[in-house]
């Protein structure tokens, strides 16, 4: 476990709205990242994986499993 950044912070939260809202499945996440925060592909999919990987409903995105 390691403490998230603040990006990660933001963004591990941004996608449970994302989810919420049913706006897209959420393999297909990547494009709203990247043009919501303003960053590469490359890092954008690296988010979700983390995402992914540590989803938690209640939205508490401290620490992070790597």
């Amino acid at each position: 476990m390691r403490n998230t950044t603040e990006l990660e912070k933001e963004v591990l939260e941004y996608l449970n709205e994302l989810r919420d809202s049913g706006a897209t499945n959420m393999f297909g996440a990547g494009p709203y990242v990247e043009q919501m925060f303003s960053i590469a592909r490359n890092e954008a999919r690296t988010l979700v994986q983390l995402w992914m990987g540590n989803f938690n409903a209640d939205g508490k995105y401290d620490t992070v499993k790597v």
